[in-house]
């Protein structure tokens, strides 16, 4: 009697096991583009970083040339940016402010 309770236990988790295995679906492959999550401080990052967010070698230089800026809205207001490239990149950049000497 034990022994048939047992296999009937076996049985009925295998089932169960089976049965919700078929019900997983594959879930659909999307094409995965790698996120750039490292943020960009403009007020210290190497002319190659700033160009790494996609701004321009000869823009990223120009924007090194004309630091400390208070914040990254400054790109905009010195004309260095337009409005255009300033919404592409401002999740990608920072203006930490330097400490006072």
């Amino acid at each position: 009697m034990l022994r048939r309770s047992f296999v009937g236990i076996v049985v009925h988790s295998l089932l169960w096991t089976v049965v919700a295995g078929a019900q997983i679906k594959e879930m659909p492959k999307t094409p995965v583009r790698p996120l750039n999550l490292r943020i960009v401080d403009i007020n210290t990052a190497p002319e190659a970083d700033i160009a790494s967010v996609g701004i321009d070698r000869p823009l990223a230089k120009k924007i090194v040339e004309g630091r400390p800026y208070r914040n990254k809205r400054d790109l905009m207001t010195r004309q260095l940016l337009t409005k255009e490239q300033y919404e592409k990149v401002k999740d990608l950049i920072i203006a930490k402010r330097l400490p006072q000497k």
